[in-house]
């Protein structure tokens, strides 16, 4: 199966496929002895079968070190090639993509590289930072690209496999550290390279080998060459085609394979970057109780981050259905939306009962997303299938549809404005929506009601929010503030939750822990009291008709009385 890497640009939509096989039934359920971190998908009997998959367990770990240059005239890709310096990139292109993958840095004075891991025992309380590469371990993928400072492309290296002792779990003590630096340049304007993303994962590993299959970037020159782009075309913007990789492996050669283990338990883990720039807007990722820091250095230039924090299990959602049982509004929807992988079937364009498609979610989600996956539910049982313990962080942009309260703020900050993080199978990815009429940020999540056992699920979420831009949503002084969390299920009554509030470091952490699912709301308010310029609410009624105001002197509205 091909795999997209989104990135700034456009060049080429990839076609999702694979071979299918015939499997006897149907099976979503873990084996005995499995480990959820190693969950693989069961193909379905036959054509004539929709599935459904919410797993980004591995999604991270996809790609490795890739610079390629392309070509344009008159929207064809007329060259592409691949580069492992800029010395040996051609020099007439059109436009560059590049996912390097951060190596440790060398001195405190370099950028976008990794200045540290950091390990704490959360029983003894014992930090440590010691961490040994091992570079051995994946001389095989040769993927390593030197970088240019000078326009802005850091060094890539292969995939950083590491040993922290300090940490050992089931399988020794190799991790894997993947920190990609997703950028581009076009021809001409400044010529830099241009940050889109950068993405954070960390995994415990064990280093294989044998005979496996590789994934990783596409880098054939003939899968480009000759291919339309550009406005008009059926391509999507900012896509690199790439493969799976061997669903036993992370990542992997023809002869390794990197593979995931379970994290210890009663460990907080970090990553420290330092960065040549800051990224503004939103973190988001997997991960409970964060520690986050952000330092600017003396002269102004680089910046560092730092964040310590404990995995999460996280919910996998999977199963198969006949699409003649699938609603009607489902059969709809999958009728006009062919992709996704391809597991029956030659051509995802023939009749819907000719082919089997999987649907779902790998890296990104959406309000969208939710209601897709609430829709599966009654088909799946309301049960995790699988619940991999996870570690990752990424930037994300704020989106134009922000509320323009949470936008109007963020925008002046020239920092990190804030991070989510929660382990629901979908959530929405963005920053949480500003109730105006309520004076709370709300954020809305999901997950299957049950894990594989039967037992309930349990929800965390972490709001870390930058004090300054806390500040500027409700008018409140740079006295102390503080926050209520509620948690509200999705008929609308409140749940039992542990909550968490306190403000450091320059950021302002709200967080709730043990609420149930399937998709609960999670409303927090920011107070502080006797604070000059607070907002309050107020309701105010009109027969029958209610209204709240919200104001720092709210006053109701004519012939409209306060209830």
């Amino acid at each position: 199966m091909k795999f997209l890497r989104v990135h700034k640009l456009a060049i080429l939509i990839s076609v999702f496929s694979i071979a299918f096989s015939t499997a006897p039934v149907i099976n979503t359920a873990q084996a005995v002895g499995e480990i959820d971190e190693q969950f693989q998908v069961v193909n379905p009997p036959g054509p004539g079968y929709t599935g459904y998959l919410v797993n980004n367990s591995r999604s991270l770990a996809r790609f490795w070190t890739n610079v390629a240059t392309f070509k344009v005239e008159n929207q064809v890709i007329t060259g592409m090639a691949r580069c492992k310096s800029m010395e040996k990139c051609p020099e007439n292109f059109t436009f560059q993509l590049a996912d390097m993958n951060l190596t440790p840095c060398a001195n405190s004075a370099e950028v976008d590289c990794i200045a540290g891991i950091t390990t704490k025992n959360l029983t003894t309380g014992a930090v440590s930072t010691s961490f040994t590469p091992r570079p051995e371990l994946t001389e095989s993928f040769d993927a390593a690209v030197k970088g240019d400072p000078g326009i802005g492309l850091p060094n890539g290296g292969n995939p950083l496999v590491v040993s922290i002792p300090s940490a050992a779990h089931s399988a020794g003590d190799l991790y894997l550290v993947k920190s990609d630096f997703y950028s581009h340049r076009d021809a001409g304007t400044s010529n830099r390279f241009v940050l889109d993303q950068l993405t954070n994962s960390l995994y415990p590993v064990t280093v294989e080998t044998g005979q496996f299959t590789p994934g990783g970037p596409n880098l054939d020159p003939n899968n480009y060459v000759g291919k339309r782009i550009g406005p008009g075309t059926d391509t999507m913007n900012a896509s690199l085609s790439g493969f799976i990789t061997d669903d036993r492996c992370l990542m992997a050669t023809r002869t390794i394979c990197i593979k995931s283990q379970p994290f210890p338990t009663n460990y907080s883990f970090g990553i420290a970057l330092n960065m040549s720039k800051g990224f503004n807007g939103w973190l988001y990722g997997r991960m409970a109780n964060p520690e986050v820091s952000v330092t600017t250095a003396v002269n102004g230039g680089s910046i560092k981050v730092q964040i310590l924090a404990e995995p999460v299990k996280v919910p996998i959602v999977f199963g198969w259905t006949k699409n003649s049982d699938l609603t009607p509004e489902m059969q709809e929807r999958y009728q006009k939306d062919r992709g996704g992988g391809l597991y029956a079937g030659t051509s995802r364009q023939e009749p819907f009962e000719s082919i089997s498609i999987l649907k779902g979610h790998s890296n990104k989600y959406d309000a969208l997303g939710i209601d897709e996956f609430l829709s599966w539910m009654p088909f799946l049982g309301d049960k995790a299938v699988a619940m991999p313990s996870q570690w990752s962080f990424q930037t994300l942009n704020l989106a134009s549809d922000t509320a323009s309260e949470l936008s109007k703020c963020t925008a002046s900050v020239n920092s990190l404005a804030g991070l989510v993080f929660t382990n629901a199978s979908v959530f929405s990815s963005g920053a949480p929506a500003f109730n105006k009429s309520e004076g709370t940020l709300d954020y809305k999540v999901a997950s299957p009601h049950t894990k594989p056992d039967g037992t309930l699920t349990s929800g965390t979420y972490d709001l870390v929010l930058n004090s300054t831009v806390a500040r500027c949503l409700y008018g409140f002084s740079k006295a102390p503030i503080g926050a209520t969390v509620s948690v509200l299920s999705n008929d609308g009554q409140a749940q039992v939750a542990t909550t968490i509030i306190n403000e450091k470091n320059g950021f302002f952490r709200m967080g709730a822990y043990g609420f149930g699912f399937s998709s609960p709301t999670i409303k927090m308010k920011i107070t502080q009291a006797g604070a000059v310029g607070a907002k309050t609410t107020i309701t105010c009624v009109k027969g029958k008709t209610s209204k709240k105001v919200t104001a720092v002197k709210p006053v109701c509205p004519a012939g409209f009385k306060k209830k």
